[in-house]
Formats: structure tokens, sequence, C-alpha cells
């Protein structure tokens, strides 16, 4: 096979390969669009809409996971609380290569603004930590879950037993309270199904919150 012959081939090839790329990257772009499209059609069915994303909310998601950049964010209101949900996009590198992840928060408010508190898996995958560790009554519960507190007395007020029992039946749920926000989270991007089942459990939450550690630790939340 003489050179000439050789270089049309390779640059035949290489043509080849560059078409089969772009249209790949044409078919994935229109499968992610499709599926977003559908989403939102689905979000609708209760009630959510397209919002623009919260600044505050991405910098929640930067302090679970690291800095990153916000997705699609889906608002509207559950049982008379509102919400949101927000895909979250960050990168991690090891030196040689990168990875790109896909995680989603969803926020529900609160009835009023409490102090931080972070209830998360004993072993998450997440590197991020969010202070001091603190024990509580019931070993089982500190053998499955990390809780960040600054205040032993108010952590143990807020994790009474019966909201220990609930959160061992639900042992996936990690959530902390952000202000007059209850926020959860989880990996891989948000369905309606997904959003709709966490804020069922994110509202088991909320609902066994004692009245006196509102009166006693919360603030009024504006409007």
């Amino acid at each position: 096979m003489g050179m000439p012959v050789l270089v049309v081939l390779l640059l035949l090839g290489g043509t080849v390969l560059i078409v089969a790329l772009v249209l790949g990257i044409i078919a994935y772009t229109n499968r992610r669009r499709a599926a977003l499209q559908q989403r939102a059609h689905e979000m609708a069915q209760y009630g959510w809409y397209l919002a623009a994303a919260n600044p505050w909310l991405a910098d929640v998601a930067a302090a679970i996971y690291t800095r990153g950049r916000p997705g699609e964010m889906f608002a509207g209101d559950y049982r008379g609380r509102g919400m949101c949900a927000l895909d979250y996009f960050y990168t991690t590198s090891n030196g040689k290569s990168s990875q790109t992840h896909n995680v989603h928060l969803v926020v529900l408010s609160l009835p009023a603004a409490l102090p931080p508190l972070t209830v998360s898996k004993k072993f998450a995958r997440r590197k991020r930590v969010f202070g001091n560790n603190i024990e509580l009554e019931s070993q089982v519960f500190n053998d499955t879950f990390r809780i960040d507190c600054p205040d032993q007395r108010y952590a143990s007020a807020v994790l009474h037993p019966r909201l220990m029992e609930w959160m061992l039946a639900n042992p996936g749920l990690e959530w902390q309270f952000a202000g007059n926000a209850l926020v959860s989270w989880g990996y891989g991007g948000f369905t309606a199904p997904d959003v709709q089942a966490r804020l069922e459990a994110m509202t088991g939450v909320i609902e066994r919150i004692p009245p006196f550690v509102l009166q006693d630790y919360g603030r009024p939340t504006a409007g």
C-alpha cells in the first residue's frame, strides 16, 4: 500500500470517528432534553414549576459536597409548606482523571428558623463533615447516623427517642436544618416521584420536632 493511499485511509478514518462523536453528542443532547422535558411535565402534575436556581441553596450544596454548579430547580409547595428541588453537579479529581457527580437537594420550609443540626449516614461516601460528632442515648442510632451540632442539649431535644426510632425506620434519609429550611440530599438526578417520597419523609421529621424546641430555639420566619 502506497503512502498516499495510507494517508487517505487515515484521514477517512479520522473523519468517520469525528462524525461518530458528533452524532453521539447530538443523540445524547436530544435524549437529555427529552428527559428534562418529561420531568418538567411530571413535576407540573404536583404543581411544581421550573424556577431560577437559588444561590443560597447552591451554597448549601457546596457545603455538603464541594463547590460546583447548580442545574435545574423546581419550586412550589407541599402540604402548605414551601418546597424546592435542585440538581447539583460537582467534579472530583485524583490527579490523573476527573469525574463529574450529579446529586440533588430537596428543601421544605420549617415553621421557624432553627440552629444548625445535621444528621447524615455514618459511613456516607461524601467526605465532608459538619463539625463535632455528638453521641446520643441510643447506641444503635449512633452506629447508624452521624449527628453534627454545636449544642448537645439542643441536639438531644430535637432527636428525642420517638424521632430517633422513626429515623432508624427511614435510614436512607439525611438532612440538616439550614435556617428556616429542612434540607435533604441524595445521589443522582431527581424525578417527581423521588421528590414526593423525600418530601413525605421530611414531613415526618418536621412533624416530630417538639413544640418546645420551636419555642425555645426557633426564630420567627419572615412573612
